[in-house]
């Protein structure tokens, strides 16, 4: 391996030829062979995350407030030489924290797996030959190159620049972009003063030029203060803290409950210790201690899902809003259509027009750095001579024009330009621009994206695009791009409406191209839904947007200050989510609910993202939201089954003690049923399949409770059932058959109406019999699993220990049917008379 010098002087205080020297490098990068030996030595040019304790990876499990509940019921039970109990109460806090270990290590491969999503690929020159590579592959000693648009994979020194700003924020808090040159600097400088370096994480803001890698990994600036760019959602999600919000309420529930049972225990003429034992048996019962983990699997695993259908999740808390969306704005180009240009026809087959189209690409050291250069080097090619490039134009969103300018051999200096065509109109004469405009209507209307193209004669002194673009021009003709519609965006689009969902596209192309597109695509009728961008120059009123979406559906011409304004109109009326892919979209991305940065747009524009669409397709927008109700759903449905449970559990005891009966299940069969029943089937209910009807109705309110009136009153209504019949089947039992018997029918039958009521939750308005034919195979294994650990229970060498007395045949039978007849017809019955209106976002 080549060897890197060290300087007392830093990269900043050196020469670029100085800086390649010391590196062991050149301008035309090092060599494959040497950078594998510079791999071996440096390692990937990845920031290893910090490493926690030991100790605190094991005692974490055991912090949460219900952990700490179960640990307290555990020191009771072992004062009160309760060793049965305290075994099983340290089961169910041993499963949890196994679960929660399990857990960490599921997340960790999960953000592994979507991390390598995010691995961008860079421009890098190896053996004098530009080519693609993974960023985590890069060494010191690396020449790369640097555009508008690309994260900035590692720190180096800038060796060439041509107009290069960077916005450094996530280092230095800058807000402003930092204009970068290659000069030498003199003297300490903080990282916010170091010109000449880029820094690993940082965007580029506009410009382009060449960088060599100085430090690689956890040696970047990045790595040192111990941040990583585009790192997952730190912060609580919106249904996690509402869910944190019903744990309170949970605990003071339990809290009063066990104040209630523990007295009417007492004045029942219990024994303190036993009042005291099983009050706290009834405690632990009650309380959820799984449900923190069970949600961030959940919430993990459905991330994962939607990886796997081209959505890369970035912040959790998206997954949510997803499922809230009412408006989506959408762009046209590779989400509606294909993103595969071709060249579908030409205004003339002039020697000269190919000669300017071949002329005004933008391409260095063989990179393209726009697609329509790659498209338009692949059909004109060789098609001049004696032209010696003398300065490239990168593309002007403002000016809407891109192209180069030659040294002839005669010393003349030309430009060669392409751009919109209404941008290139505006520079040739009145007389050329009305012939070329009757060609280009035809164009559009067949939904083709036209460039234009042209040249003149120029100034040898001319620097600026903008300089070029004040001389008069003369037009050497039209070329016209075909972007065909992906298959099945009408069809996605329908499924939008039904969900409530509105779709408005935002296009640069104009109105005409705009309107045949949105034609194809099934998102107007007629031209009339198609409006021109000055309508969004500025910040509407949102009474004005709801008005202008009565009926527009479609802008055409549109810039990024019109996205921005469009999501500020609505901003206060819709949840909205924004497709983007390019540097100027970031505004739009952040102001949008929901930002959606397009697989193969800049990293700029992920980094701003809430979501990347990995195959940039509009279907991929609807099969997220799709996910995310689903979620959403599932969680719902996950702890109405579970405050149903403990409602059941409770009421079982409580309407015992008030009733004057004896008590209907021990401590420890209490302790069981919490473990056998709660334990396998949370987690499945929670990764349950989407439900039609879920994209058949407007989305949810985000700020609305998380369970509704309705299934608020499901959960109330069905533990009271549950209640009801287990102290209906101990009554009888206790009079028919005696106290131990009637102890053991509770147990069984509480038991079962579990498992069954698990059936119903699985479902929102449908009957349990869909359980059967669209069934949810983790809950039937989960189900199946429970069963079997009850079986051991009732006839294992543990039935002593459990108090499992022999039940006679035909109550064995009653109490195994009753309680699935009971609980299965109850849940439909509410189902069938009680459903959620479902309204639409508050507008």
């Amino acid at each position: 391996m080549a060897e890197t010098k060290t300087h007392k002087q830093a990269w900043y205080n050196l020469s670029t030829e100085q800086v390649i020297a010391d590196l062991g490098s050149a301008r035309a990068g090092i060599s494959e062979h040497e950078a594998k030996e510079r791999l071996k030595h440096f390692g990937p040019n990845a920031i290893a995350p910090k490493r926690r304790s030991f100790f605190r990876l094991v005692i974490e499990p055991f912090t949460n407030v219900f952990m700490v509940i179960l640990l307290f019921a555990i020191a009771i039970s072992l004062f009160s030489h309760e060793r049965l109990d305290a075994s099983i109460i340290g089961l169910v806090v041993a499963m949890n924290a196994i679960l929660y270990y399990l857990q960490q290590f599921s997340v960790n491969r999960v953000l592994r797996s979507l991390e390598a999503h995010e691995d961008n690929m860079v421009s890098v020159i190896r053996d004098g030959k530009t080519g693609e590579l993974p960023a985590h592959l890069l060494v010191p000693g690396d020449v790369l190159h640097v555009f508008e648009g690309m994260k900035i994979p590692a720190d180096g020194r800038l060796i060439e620049t041509e107009g290069l700003s960077v916005d450094e924020s996530i280092l230095t808090g800058e807000s402003l972009p930092q204009h970068k040159i290659t000069d030498s600097l003199h003297g300490d400088k903080e990282v916010f003063d170091q010109t000449n370096m880029v820094f690993k994480g940082t965007i580029v803001h506009g410009g382009m030029g060449l960088m060599v890698v100085c430090t690689t990994g956890n040696a970047t600036q990045l790595g040192i203060i111990g941040k990583l760019a585009g790192s997952s959602d730190e912060h609580r999600t919106p249904i996690e803290k509402k869910i944190d919000d019903i744990a309170r309420k949970i605990i003071i529930g339990v809290g009063i409950i066990g104040v209630a049972v523990f007295v009417l225990a007492m004045l029942r003429g219990i024994e303190l210790a036993e009042s005291l034992r099983f009050t706290l048996s009834l405690v632990v019962s009650v309380v959820p201690e799984g449900l923190p983990v069970t949600l961030t699997i959940v919430l993990l695993l459905s991330a994962k899902k939607m990886a796997t259908h081209k959505a890369l999740v970035k912040k959790l808390s998206s997954i949510e809003t997803m499922g809230a969306i009412t408006l989506i704005a959408t762009d046209k180009t590779g989400t509606l259509t294909q993103n595969k240009l071709a060249v579908a026809a030409v205004s003339s087959d002039t020697q000269q027009l190919a000669q300017t189209a071949e002329l005004s690409i933008n391409k260095q050291r063989g990179a393209y750095f726009d697609p329509l250069d790659e498209i338009l080097a692949a059909n004109f090619h060789g098609k001049h001579k004696g032209h010696q490039l003398h300065h490239t134009f990168a593309f002007d969103q403002g000016l809407r024009l891109s192209g180069a300018s030659y040294k002839l051999s005669n010393g003349q200096h030309l430009a060669y330009l392409k751009g919109a065509p209404e941008a290139i109109l505006d520079i040739v004469p009145t007389s050329q621009g009305k012939a070329a405009e009757k060609l280009l209507r035809a164009y559009t209307q067949k939904g083709y994206r036209t460039i234009a193209f042209a040249h003149t004669a120029i100034p040898a002194t001319t620097r600026t695009l903008a300089e070029v673009a004040k001389h008069k021009f003369t037009l050497d003709g039209l070329i016209a791009l075909a972007d065909p519609m992906r298959k099945n965006i009408p069809a996605a689009i329908r499924q939008a409406r039904a969900a409530g969902i509105q779709v408005v596209m935002l296009t640069g192309d104009n109105k005409e191209t705009a309107a045949e597109i949105a034609r194809q695509a099934g998102l107007i009728q007629s031209s009339s839904q198609v409006a021109d961008s000055k309508l969004l120059d500025k910040p509407a009123s949102p009474k004005i947007i709801r008005t202008l979406l009565e009926r527009i559906r479609v802008f055409g011409r549109v810039l990024p200050r019109h996205k921005f304004n469009f999501l500020k109109s609505v901003k206060q009326q819709e949840v909205t989510a924004m497709t983007g892919d390019g540097v100027n979209d970031i505004p739009a991305l952040v102001e949008a609910d929901a930002g959606l940065a397009m697989g193969s747009g800049t990293d700029a524009a992920k980094e701003a993202s809430d979501i990347v669409l990995l195959d940039d397709n509009f279907s991929t927008i609807i099969d997220a939201i799709r996910l995310g109700r689903a979620v959403v759903a599932n969680i719902r449905k996950m702890l109405s089954y579970l405050i149903t449970t403990s409602l059941a559990e409770a009421g079982t005891m409580i309407g015992a003690l008030l009733l004057g009966l004896p008590l209907p299940v021990t401590a420890v069969q209490i302790l069981w049923i919490n473990l056998v029943t709660d334990s396998f089937t949370v987690l499945p209910i929670g990764l349950g399949n989407s439900e039609k009807h879920q994209m058949q109705q407007p989305p949810r309110d985000p700020k609305a409770p998380l369970l509704s009136s309705t299934l608020l009153s499901r959960t109330i209504f069905m533990g009271a059932v549950t209640a009801l019949l287990i102290l209906g089947i101990f009554s009888y039992s206790l009079h028919h058959i005696g106290y131990e018997e009637a102890q053991t029918a509770a147990f069984i039958a509480l038991v079962i109406a579990q498992w069954s009521n698990a059936l119903n939750a699985n479902f929102d308005r449908h009957s349990w019999v869909r359980n059967f034919t669209h069934p949810n195979y983790k809950l039937l294994l989960g189900i199946a699993v429970s069963v079997i650990f009850q079986a051991v229970a009732l006839y294992g060498p543990l039935r002593n220990a459990f108090g499992i007395t022999a039940l006679p045949a035909n109550i064995l039978g009653a109490v195994i049917v009753l309680p699935i007849i009971v609980i299965l017809i109850a849940g439909d019955l509410h189902k069938l008379l009680f459903r959620d209106k479902v309204k639409p976002v508050a507008k």
